[in-house]
């Protein structure tokens, strides 16, 4: 049993494990859908694809455009090449206006990451979300002062809502954004155990003289996979990535999901940090044997904690007593053998 355990344990395995994980995340997104949407847009010139939604009172709200308002904007606007309409539901059902595809460059497969099996035609009866697409060399704020100007004008003649304007977002920096978002956190969770790393092969080489190489080639692998592993994982299969009609966030999207991001990556922290301290500096094998040392009723002049070996007789770890560790610090110590002899490279 203690053999079983021991090969589970061991840096291969682990290794092995994670990788077989990211490859089950590949197959099962369909070769990472999700993340090619969003690095690699299915629409042509897509800088220049814009989301255009109304404002409501309430901060961050946003409110599909009323179809009479729609064809003012694209009757007297000068700022985009192209505007049009659309609306989906829960079953992947789309309902565009006639230039939808003529404005997008084609016929996506999805949009704003949201897999649509059907295209129907919209109804002139019910508000829609409005994509268009800038003209060379129009800014965003061009093109939302514009259409703030033409809105207000057709209020004048028009009953609606004097408390809506019109909100002109990036379509791909829409998309994108979760990647950024969740990209950061997992970032700086690999930067934190590159940081660890560095300072253990500092205290390493200062403490026996030179660092060992797989140790740490170890200990990076572990702190570069299992982020991304986790943030695959949030793009492809959670709803951390979906959106409303008008390009908005849902409830679930934004803060509950960060929080989750954020504990999970603690616990990717903890676990790696955990791990490595308990692995052999020469053969990364799990130090046995514990031997408990002095006693923590006489420390004043003497050490306590608890030593463990490794079993190929590589060296052992010192983890003094909280109370003992004035006297002798934890660390450590390499047998007096030609490590490059027992360990294969």
């Amino acid at each position: 049993m203690r053999h079983v355990r021991s090969a589970i344990r061991s840096p291969g395995f682990c290794l092995g494990l994670i990788g077989l994980a990211l490859a089950a995340i590949v197959i099962a997104s369909h070769g990472l859908a999700m993340t090619r949407a969003m690095l690699f847009p299915p629409y042509p010139d897509s800088q220049r694809l814009v989301l255009i939604a109304e404002s409501g009172a309430v901060p961050g709200e946003r409110h599909p455009v009323p179809p009479r308002l729609l064809d003012f904007w694209k009757t007297h606007n000068t700022t985009l090449a192209g505007l049009a309409g659309y609306q989906w539901n829960s079953r992947g059902i789309a309902w565009v206006t006639p230039e939808f595809f003529s404005v997008l460059g084609g016929r996506p497969r999805s949009l704003l990451l949201r897999r649509i099996n059907d295209w129907k035609a919209a109804d002139n009866r019910q508000d829609l979300a409005v994509v268009g697409r800038l003209k060379p060399g129009v800014s965003l704020a061009a093109a939302q002062k514009e259409l703030r100007d033409l809105a207000a004008r057709y209020r004048d003649y028009r009953w609606l809502s004097p408390a809506r304007q019109a909100q002109v977002m990036s379509l791909m920096g829409r998309t994108r954004k979760p990647l950024y978002a969740y990209a950061v956190v997992c970032g700086v969770t690999a930067l934190l155990l590159f940081a660890a790393a560095a300072i253990g092969m500092r205290a390493d080489r200062r403490r026996i003289g030179r660092v060992r190489h797989r140790y740490w080639a170890y200990f990076c692998a572990k702190s570069a996979t299992l982020p991304l592993a986790l943030a695959l994982s949030i793009w492809e299969f959670s709803r951390a990535t979906s959106f409303t009609v008008t390009g908005g966030s849902t409830f679930v999207a934004e803060p509950v999901f960060i929080w989750l991001v954020i504990l999970a990556c603690g616990s990717i922290v903890w676990w790696c940090l955990a791990d490595q301290r308990v692995r052999c500096r020469a053969c990364l094998g799990v130090l046995q044997y514990p031997v408990r040392i002095g006693s923590l009723g006489a420390v004043l002049f003497d050490h306590a904690g608890m030593e463990l070996m490794c079993r190929e007789g590589h060296g052992s770890l010192y983890l003094p007593a909280v109370s003992s560790d004035y006297v002798q610090r934890g660390g450590w110590t390499a047998m007096d053998i030609d490590i490059t002899e027992t360990v294969p490279r």
